[in-house]
């Protein structure tokens, strides 16, 4: 709780962007860059969404590990 799990750039933001966009049409929560989001039950969706993009990305791992462990996230924006 409270640890630093993973950090998105401007970059990596752009590239995962579309699966943001499909999570917020799906749940209608959405990771805002500049604002926080807890993210729980909704987890499997935007794993889905992020896997769809068949991009390299670390925060797939993270957010696979916290789903198992039946966890939350938390995005904090800038």
């Amino acid at each position: 709780m409270g640890r630093l799990l993973y950090q998105i750039d401007d970059q990596a933001y752009g590239v995962l962007q579309p699966a943001f966009d499909r999570f917020r049409q799906r749940t209608g929560s959405f990771v805002d860059p500049y604002g926080d989001l807890i993210v729980d039950a909704q987890l499997s969706v935007l794993i889905s969404e992020i896997a769809k993009l068949k991009v390299e990305t670390d925060l797939l791992t993270v957010l696979e590990a916290c789903r198992n462990e039946c966890g939350a996230i938390v995005f904090v924006g800038d």
